[in-house]
Parts: structure tokens; sequence; C-alpha cells
């Protein structure tokens, strides 16, 4: 669909969602719109600024948009890898201020949880490997649609974590992310734990 031009009348179409988080050896990347769309996990362990775009023109291809059509961005915060979570930020800030479009901040954890997040079932912890023996971690719940804060985000020693509802180094998921847009703040806030 072209773009309307001045003194044309009509409906604008829907612009597309880019999800993005590299806080994780996983790079999860997605592009959505009302709802429909695609989303890729893809483990790249230290090397997502190597594949990052190459795999976005991918999936705009593969979904037949453009670059010029991302009017909303959904980056995870982390926690996780101090440069993999400058990585998606740094890449998502500069599409979001080259289009014009909208940043949203979510917390990596909770993109990775929420796949699993059952309404009104047990809490579930995410974990990401960090290094010395030590966890991210959090834990979350689904009450009501939403995503409620049981724990918040904190590095934990092994001795430490729950003995049920553990997910261990689940990827965030491109799809979670463009799900929870709603509850995120616009702007985005890298947490380094």
């Amino acid at each position: 669909m072209l773009p309307l031009r001045p003194g044309e009348q009509g409906i604008l179409p829907p612009v597309w969602t880019l999800t993005l988080d590299t806080a994780t050896p996983y790079l999860a990347l997605g592009l959505f719109r009302e709802g429909e769309g695609l989303g890729r996990v893809v483990r790249l362990g230290r090397r997502h600024e190597e594949a990052l775009f190459d795999l976005l023109d991918e999936l705009l291809a593969e979904v037949g948009a453009r670059r010029e059509e991302i009017g909303t961005l959904v980056l995870g915060e982390g926690p996780g890898s101090y440069t993999g979570i400058r990585i998606a930020l740094a890449a998502g800030l500069g599409i979001a201020l080259a289009q014009g479009a909208r940043a949203y901040g979510v917390n990596s954890l909770l993109a990775a949880a929420w796949p699993f997040l059952e309404e009104g079932g047990p809490p579930l912890t995410p974990l990401f490997t960090a290094r010395n023996r030590l966890y991210y971690g959090a834990t979350y719940a689904r009450r009501e649609g939403r995503p409620v804060e049981a724990a918040p985000p904190r590095k934990l020693r092994a001795e430490e974590l729950p003995q049920r509802g553990l997910l261990l180094d689940p990827p965030p998921d491109p799809r979670a992310l463009y799900e929870l847009r709603p509850f995120a703040r616009e702007g985005v806030e890298p947490l380094y734990l």
C-alpha cells in the first residue's frame, strides 16, 4: 500500500512494531502489526551485532514491509549481558530516531516468562545465567491478563534459587515483547544488575 499524498483521503495502513532483545545469548527479533507477524529467536552467543541488521532485513522482506513502516519499537531492557543490552538499545533507539518511531522498554525476564505464565496459575521465576554461579531472576504471575511482579529483578546465588517454578535460560520471546507493550512505559532504561 502506498502512503497518501498531501490532499488525498483515506485510511493510513497500520504501522509495524519491531521487537528486539539482545540481553542474553539469544537474539529475539520480531515484526508485528495488529497482532499478526513473525518473530525469530536465534542463538548467537556474543555475535548479536554481526547478525542483527541482516536478520532484520530478512524479516522485513518476509512480512513484506519496509523499514519506513516501523512506527513502534519494543526493546528488551535486561537484565543480562552489559554489552548485549547496549546493542538492542543502541540499534533500536537508532531505528526509532531515524523513523520517528516510539520506543518502549520491557524487562527481558518478563518477556522470557510471559509465554509460560497461565492466567491465575502459579508464579514463575525465569533465570538468566550470569557469571560466577550467579543468576539474574525475577518472579512473575499473570492476573486478569496483566503481568504481576511477585519478586523484582535481582542477582541470585545458586543456593538462593526458589525450589519450584524455575525457567532456566529461556530466551526472551519476540511476540511476548509485542504483547507486553500495553503495560510498558514509553522510553527505555537499561537494567544493569
